[in-house]
């Protein structure tokens, strides 16, 4: 399988987990290992976008060592060809600009070495908050970012708390009443 194919297969799992997640909502422990499997799945789907971006400038990088390598050829080629006509000193610049380029190539190796690295660790409060929202979401099917504040937690609209005064008086006519029989 290609990274791209694995990467649409993670995309249509999470779509799935939510889903999963949604119909469960009424029993918090299985929403809640959705949520986290949600989160598993998008950690790899993430690792394998790395991934794949690294292919691809591995890729680019191999395509620049072999462009190098033909320079270097004709660089030797020439230096054959005009042998007689250099001097010390000029050989001696070619090869260490060779030696510059390869410090250079080690070094993107290294640097792209780092970046791969996996530093991953699911954390309850942040399955908590996508529990929240996940919640939210069916609740009120809005734009949960529309009733985000500006610290990030969500608003939610707010019951009129006042107390209505009405003057009875004016507002109901008095009906006259008629009593009978030993009544009022």
């Amino acid at each position: 399988m290609t990274l791209g194919k694995l990467i649409e297969k993670y995309e249509k799992q999470i779509r799935e987990q939510k889903m999963q997640a949604r119909n469960k909502m009424n029993h918090k422990g299985d929403c809640m290992r959705h949520v986290r499997s949600i989160r598993i799945i998008k950690h790899h789907k993430t690792n394998l976008e790395r991934r794949l971006d690294a292919c691809m400038t591995r890729r680019y990088h191999l395509e620049s060592l072999n462009v190098t390598n033909m320079h270097i050829k004709a660089i030797q080629t020439t230096s054959a060809t005009f042998k007689h006509f250099l001097k010390q000193n000029d050989v001696e610049k070619v090869a260490e600009i060779q030696d510059t380029l390869e410090e250079m190539i080690e070094d993107a190796c290294e640097i792209n070495d780092i970046v791969a690295k996996d530093s991953f660790s699911v954390d309850e409060s942040d399955i908590e908050e996508d529990y929240k929202l996940l919640l939210a979401e069916i609740q009120y099917p809005c734009d949960i970012q529309e009733r985000k504040s500006e610290s990030g937690e969500l608003v939610f609209p707010q019951v009129p708390v006042e107390k209505f005064e009405i003057d009875v008086a004016e507002r109901i006519e008095l009906i006259p009443v008629k009593v009978g029989n030993g009544g009022f």
